[in-house]
């Protein structure tokens, strides 16, 4: 019987876990090694806004898996051994697999500012989020954020801790440090005006082209010496892979992911998939947006059903155009899709429907 393994509980394991019985089916022994829920990145920051809670931005991944004839693994892999085809957890644990699916997410490069690993609270993992949301309603007093990141989650979440600060009536004194010379630069520049509006107009201090140098205990410090006070300072200077792919002695790129071909395999190690933040195509990386790791999902699913039993596998094909709705925390949305940007109640909507629409599936029913 070969032996499945899933590593991580991401938004591309999603759809292969809750088809978990169909791997039985075909003969595998299926284990999923993560270290609790998933936690779902689209509602991530209409959680800091009290919009949604817990439950509503999780799934229980334990459930899928051991519903469907499957194991849980409550534990991180802390090495990858490729050759020998063993995992080596956290715990002391060794693993041994047939079939290795890799979902390990991404992470933020805390030692690329001074002190920010002491004194930060980076947005990802997503669970964060909810940490900066405690921090800030238990504080019961007026609080100096700093927001270090003007790309699509730092804006999002400068505008929602704003929001929350505005329902609990505490004095708002937010700033938002971004190093480029525009906010949201993987949008058009009509986009990240009307952000960029939109954010003043909410008494939000915007302090561009500038890089954080040092995160202190009650200060940000800017790269030219200029010093801004600060209580919470929350963290999205964009995602790296986790180290444990560029230390597994597979191929990589230069910023660390595992280098996979159009079937979402390891270019070395047909055995080994990966899917989500932690791939790229050749030196290519897709945009780190949950929209490619939902959409390779499927893929994955019938291509590690494919690869049990000796089938051909499917190529994964990327959009060129994606959606990206940012939640601003008052009921709108931000839209953007290719040259098209609108704002307006009807985008938080939708947003919200796909993304209630897309929980509610692995949420609400029981493996098959």
């Amino acid at each position: 019987m070969k032996h499945l393994v899933f590593v991580g509980a991401g938004h591309a394991h999603l759809e292969p876990l809750s088809q978990t019985r169909e791997f039985v089916r075909a003969g595998a022994r299926v284990t999923l090694i993560a270290p609790g829920e998933f936690w779902y990145s689209g509602m991530g920051p209409g959680m800091v806004s009290h919009f949604y809670e817990p439950a509503d931005d999780t799934v229980d991944v334990e459930r899928l898996v051991t519903a469907g004839g499957g194991n849980f693994v409550r534990d991180e892999v802390a090495r990858i051994d490729p050759e020998n085809r063993e995992l080596h957890l956290c715990s002391g644990a060794v693993i041994g697999y047939d079939l290795l699916s890799l979902n390990v997410g991404s992470e933020v490069p805390l030692e690329k500012i001074e002190g920010a690993a002491e004194h930060s609270i980076p947005v990802k993992p997503i669970k964060n989020l909810l940490t900066l949301r405690e921090c800030l309603t238990s504080s019961g007093a007026d609080a100096r954020i700093v927001v270090v990141g003007g790309g699509a989650a730092g804006c999002e979440v400068c505008v929602n801790l704003w929001h929350l600060l505005d329902r609990s009536g505490s004095r708002k004194q937010l700033t938002l440090v971004s190093s480029e010379n525009r906010l949201l630069t993987q949008a058009t520049p009509k986009a990240s005006a009307l952000l960029k509006k939109y954010i003043e107009q909410l008494g939000i201090g915007i302090i561009e082209n500038v890089n954080v140098r040092t995160i202190r205990a009650q200060e940000v410090e800017l790269a030219g010496g200029r010093r801004l006070p600060s209580d919470v300072v929350a963290l999205a200077i964009g995602v790296r892979p986790p180290a444990l792919l560029r230390e597994s002695g597979l191929p990589c790129a230069k910023d660390g992911s595992m280098r996979v071909n159009a079937f979402l395999q390891s270019v070395t190690h047909p055995e080994i998939f990966g899917a989500g933040d932690g791939i790229c195509f050749g030196e290519e990386c897709l945009p780190r947006i949950g929209v490619f790791a939902v959409r390779q999902g499927p893929v994955l699913q019938r291509n590690l059903l494919a690869f049990l039993r000796s089938e051909a596998l499917e190529e994964f094909k990327p959009q060129k155009n994606y959606l990206l709705i940012l939640n601003l925390g008052d009921g709108t949305g931000l839209l953007t899709y290719g040259s098209w940007t609108l704002r307006g109640r009807w985008a938080f909507w939708f947003k919200d429907w796909l993304d209630r629409r897309f929980l509610r599936r692995f949420q609400n029913k029981d493996p098959k």
